[in-house]
């Protein structure tokens, strides 16, 4: 909130011009000698001096409303802005608390990587924890430079939207609208490991279940558990990868529907015989969840890419 001016000093910088004219009125004598002349440092006083003043004053002022969904930050200059120069006609930010107060509200809104509280479709609420990919966070550097810019241009109000990034498959975040269900909404595909059991919600309303075998749990194959989205979907498919005891498959499905960056999704299993509920602990699947034939198509018509899938 402050313009200050440093004291001007003189250097030792050459004043080629005024070198030059004493060379020319010297340059046919057979001795020339030169006065050194130096550069003079602008005075406070100056026109141009007086001008990056002024430019820096009407910084002092400008203030940008940033709204992140539904909250809305004061963002002025005088706050945040550090240390700024006027140079060459040009504005140069050189130091900001930006990237600080972003990170803030990063902790305070962002759902990408975070812990949630869920409650599942007994009522129950369990901590699912961080690590997945659904989810949506500020660009820090992105957001700062549309902040700054706004500063320059005077624009007092800006939509956080255009800074949102996500992880995975989707790189443009998701779940920003959604303001419910710790930010995931009410559609979505809910995956119970200790029931072996998932359960597909639209709108709020269950649309489709199925009990399913997910990741062998005494190879350390485990389906990761965390808040993931569906990367995309296929029909038919050829799944191919390692897995304990099986170092290079290739297998066909009918249906694909992958959720995480490692590979594990929701398909058909036809050679699978045992379904039991604890089939996963010593005879479960690579990471996947294996659906029984004559129920997954219900659950791979009733996905959509985009949709979180919430693994506990």
């Amino acid at each position: 909130g402050k313009v200050s001016i440093t004291a001007p000093k003189n250097g030792n910088q050459y004043d080629v011009a005024q070198l030059l004219k004493q060379y020319e009125k010297q340059q046919y004598l057979p001795k020339v000698k030169l006065a050194v002349k130096y550069l003079q440092p602008l005075k406070a006083s100056s026109s141009q001096v007086q001008k990056e003043k002024q430019k820096l004053l009407e910084l002092k002022p400008r203030m940008v409303t940033y709204q992140v969904q539904q909250t809305k930050y004061n963002l002025s200059t005088k706050d945040l802005l550090k240390k700024a120069v006027y140079q060459n006609g040009k504005y140069y930010f050189v130091e900001t608390n930006l990237n600080d107060k972003i990170n803030q509200i990063n902790q305070k809104q962002a759902t990408l990587g975070k812990q949630i509280n869920f409650k599942t479709n007994d009522g129950k609420t369990v901590q699912v924890p961080s690590g997945g990919t659904y989810g949506w966070s500020l660009n820090t550097n992105q957001a700062a430079n549309h902040i700054e810019k706004a500063w320059l241009t005077n624009n007092n109000s800006l939509n956080a939207k255009a800074d949102i990034y996500g992880k995975g498959y989707l790189t443009y975040g998701l779940g920003y609208d959604n303001l419910t269900n710790d930010g995931i909404g009410n559609t979505y595909a809910e995956v119970s490991i200790a029931a072996q059991q998932v359960w597909l919600y639209k709108d709020g309303q269950q649309v489709a279940t199925s009990n399913i075998v997910t990741g062998k749990h005494s190879t350390g194959e485990d389906t990761p558990k965390g808040v993931w989205y569906i990367m995309y979907k296929q029909s038919p498919s050829v799944l191919k990868g390692s897995e304990a005891g099986n170092a290079n498959y290739s297998v066909k499905v009918n249906y694909w529907a992958q959720f995480t960056s490692s590979g594990c999704g929701f398909h058909d299993a036809s050679w699978r015989t045992n379904w039991d509920k604890t089939a996963y602990l010593n005879d479960g699947s690579g990471g996947c969840a294996n659906t029984p034939s004559d129920k997954m198509a219900n659950i791979y018509n009733n996905l959509s890419q985009g949709e979180p899938v919430i693994v506990y």
